[in-house]
């Protein structure tokens, strides 16, 4: 593992980004159980309430709230600067983002304007409160690698996607702030997706993948311009979408040949599944470039007609889903890990109970839960098609994210009892210093 040029210094209570991951799978779960009560009903067209609610509980209750735990901690390390107060920004952001996914998913299901007005307000605070925190970060004069410059871009368009989203809420209360048309949902749609999760991870993919994997940095044009052009499209997307679509497919394309060419050049070419999901998404990248480009008269009329929906399931399950699932299982043990050899460096005796890192997270456990989402994603796209097989997903649904609920807890749970431990020595070793010290 290669960790120079990194700061451990300013690391938040690992109780903060954990609560964030916990809670993710539980929205899933909730997915799952979304899927069962719609029935077919939900596949009848990506703008069903049903649909609608599915969505933002896979890009708010999950991604994004991986998303704002992993940041919590990259930006210390990379940036060697923490948000201020970390504990009580972290909090609130964590139980009005939980409260707010709820309540947009329970609105769309439900209708009540209780809960839209519910949703907009959770939403706003947390999100606004969070985008404060690490803009305060991102704006002080720390590092300005091409992680932090991809940083800027991610957090930016998260405050796009905000604003927009709001205001296509606000029309369900009649207080018209953008017209509700299915192009500023598209809009919305493309800068949550590809600006605020996909340039986080391509961001945090010229960090993670030479660190964790000991491989070469991305081609260096790649790593200098890559979010900036993406960025630049976006912007191009709310004006003449037809023109920038096929160019940010294709920005995506040539990220995905160059983290395949990264990890092929890797030194330690051990099996990792963390290194599976990675060669995923940036397969299915490619993948979707060559069903996008594909005239839609030479695809059977069952896909052609849904091609729109299976283009973003792909992106969303075995590209964004993919990426994120893998990063946990590196950084669950490695967070771990850290905070406790931190906590050791006060008293090294108490190194002799530091577990090593597959201690956290076993090897095999990562490769189940690897099959399972394989499985849960083909699933998908077959839904997509024949909706009559709906149970077979949310069956699928449930076991890839009851396992990976299953594993956090029990990484969690070997982390917090080896603290007690150490804590422990620490304590026993102190009060018998002062005893000596007494003595003489």
């Amino acid at each position: 593992m290669n960790i120079s040029g990194l700061s451990f210094n300013a690391l938040p209570p690992i109780n903060l980004p954990f609560r964030f991951f916990i809670t993710a799978p539980i929205f899933m779960l909730a997915s799952a159980g979304l899927v069962f009560f719609a029935g077919e009903d939900l596949w009848v067209s990506r703008w069903h309430p049903y649909m609608l609610a599915l969505t933002h509980c896979f890009t708010l209750g999950f991604l994004t709230m991986v998303m704002m735990g992993a940041l919590l901690q990259l930006l210390p390390v990379i940036a060697g600067i923490g948000i201020p107060k970390p504990r009580l920004s972290a909090s609130i952001s964590h139980l009005l983002l939980a409260l707010g996914c709820l309540s947009l998913m329970l609105s769309f299901v439900l209708s009540k304007t209780l809960l839209t007005y519910c949703a907009m307000l959770c939403l706003f605070t947390s999100l606004g409160l969070y985008l404060t925190a690490i803009g305060w970060v991102l704006i002080k004069k720390v590092s300005q690698g091409d992680s932090m410059t991809g940083f800027r871009f991610a957090i930016a368009s998260l405050a796009i996607t905000l604003f927009i989203g709001l205001a296509l809420l606000s029309n369900n209360l009649g207080v018209t702030i953008l017209p509700s048309d299915k192009h500023i949902t598209n809009i919305h749609a493309v800068w949550g997706l590809l600006g605020w999760a996909g340039l986080l991870i391509v961001a945090v993919s010229f960090q993670v993948i030479p660190m964790f994997h000991v491989a070469p940095s991305f081609p260096k044009p790649v790593m200098s311009y890559l979010t900036g052009v993406v960025f630049l499209l976006l912007i191009l997307f709310m004006a003449i979408p037809s023109l920038a679509l096929p160019l940010l497919f294709i920005s995506h394309g040539i990220f995905a040949l160059s983290l395949l060419w990264v990890i092929k050049q890797r030194k330690r070419k051990i099996p990792d599944t963390s290194i599976r999901y990675w060669q995923l998404a940036a397969s299915s990248l490619l993948i979707l470039n060559v069903l996008y480009f594909i005239p839609d008269n030479l695809f059977p009329e069952a896909i052609a007609e849904r091609k729109t929906v299976l283009l973003t399931a792909i992106f969303i399950y075995f590209y964004l889903l993919s990426v994120i699932e893998g990063m946990l299982l590196k950084i669950l043990p490695f967070l771990s890990y850290t905070h406790l050899q931190q906590r050791c460096l006060m008293d090294f005796s108490a190194m002799q109970y530091l577990p090593n890192m597959h201690e956290f997270l076993s090897k095999a456990h990562g490769r189940y839960l690897f099959v399972l989402h394989c499985l849960a994603g083909m699933s998908l796209l077959i839904v997509i098609v024949k909706p009559s097989l709906y149970p077979l997903f949310g069956i699928l649904l449930i076991l890839e994210f009851s396992w990976l609920l299953l594993l956090m807890i029990r990484t969690m749970r070997l982390y917090f009892a080896t603290e007690k431990k150490i804590n422990r020595e620490i304590k026993q070793n102190s009060q018998q210093a002062q005893k000596n010290s007494l003595a003489v």
